[in-house]
């Protein structure tokens, strides 16, 4: 079964089950069909579709990556944390920088900083043996605590109580879609966070995708995660490679910044990411860790968000968490298709027999 119809198949038995849970809450599930409208058929719906998207993009790839190499990159969130608050370092100390130059800046030490963050657990896993697991959960507590830190001391906005940043310098901004459509006379998209970061997450797919399934660096990370004891026979450094991946793993997730700082609020909020880099691993899960399947698994996701969003704002009786229920069942289908697969097999069988 290919990547579209892992999604949408599911997608159709969770409408046929949020509608027995709206109902069961008292309210009409046919407010279902507008909330579904006002997330995938209207500016506002897609716009914030988009923004919820493009992060999962990033941390889907991030644990896709070491996926296909036989590895459990769980340290997206700590990643993303510091490629966040490295584009408010930079422009802390470089706030004067012409835009030319600031927005490639912001981009290149967002990814850094979380490369150098995924450089710990590659170096440990590759030469030292320690549990990659264990490893990155316990450096997204260590990440966590030294960001705050960072958010509420060094570089904390003195100008208000909240626990945040100061506001990046404006040549670090990256355009709003809002923006971008205004300067063809349009305001597609107004008043929406969505960005141009968009377009950044689907070059790194893409580039993910050529990098996997086009290049002698793919085929071996590849091989490394059919029998990690044969490639290292055949002749493939085991060792760089485990580095290697979690590098560019971490840069991936560290990306998620340019989206969060650059693309939107404009400064690092303590608390910020609602898990996107757990939910990367639902999203690389859903895409089979195809590069390109995973743009279309973080579609569903982040509209599951903004269509929670809407049923939250359409119903008295429904938050927005029931996104996270809705996540879960979509998981659960998942998880489950290899078992009805063998029963549908089986039965066939039997009735061939």
């Amino acid at each position: 079964m290919n990547t579209v119809n892992r999604i949408f198949i599911p997608m159709v038995l969770i409408g046929l089950i949020t509608a027995g849970i709206i109902w069961a809450c008292g309210e009409n599930p046919a407010i279902l069909a507008e909330a579904f409208s006002n997330t995938f058929f209207s500016p506002f719906g897609l716009g914030y579709t988009i923004y919820y998207a493009t992060p999962l993009i990033f941390t889907g790839l991030s644990v896709a990556l070491c996926f296909h190499a036989g590895l459990f990159n769980i340290g997206a969130e700590g990643q993303l944390l510091w490629g966040s608050i490295a584009i408010v370092a930079v422009s802390h100390h470089f706030s004067q920088l012409p835009v030319f130059l600031a927005i490639p800046l912001g981009i290149i030490l967002a990814a850094l900083a979380g490369a150098l963050w995924g450089l710990i657990p590659g170096y440990l896993k590759a030469y030292r043996g320690s549990h990659e697991v264990v490893v990155t959960i316990l450096l997204n507590f260590i990440a966590t605590t030294w960001v705050g830190y960072l958010i509420l001391y060094p570089l904390k906005n003195p100008n208000t109580q909240s626990a945040e940043t100061e506001i990046i310098s404006s040549t670090y901004f990256i355009p709003k879609f809002s923006n971008a459509f205004s300067w063809f006379g349009t305001e597609l998209f107004r008043t929406t966070p969505a960005n141009l970061s968009f377009f950044i997450a689907l070059f790194c797919a893409l580039l993910a995708h050529l990098i996997l399934y086009r290049s002698a660096l793919g085929y071996e990370w590849r091989a490394m995660g059919t029998n990690f004891t044969a490639a290292r026979f055949a002749g493939i450094r085991t060792r760089t490679q485990t580095l290697c991946l979690f590098v560019i793993s971490g840069a991936f997730a560290g990306l998620v910044g340019v989206n969060e700082v650059m693309g939107s609020e404009h400064k690092v909020i303590e608390g910020f990411s609602p898990g996107y880099g757990f939910s990367g691993i639902a999203v690389a899960l859903v895409a089979e860790n195809n590069p390109l399947g995973i743009i279309a698994s973080a579609f569903l996701f982040g509209g599951l968000q903004t269509f929670a969003r809407e049923l939250e704002f359409l119903s008295d009786n429904i938050s927005k968490d029931i996104s996270i229920v809705l996540q879960a069942i979509l998981l659960i289908f998942i998880a489950c298709r290899p078992w009805l697969a063998k029963r549908l097999l089986k039965q066939r069988g039997e009735s061939h027999d």
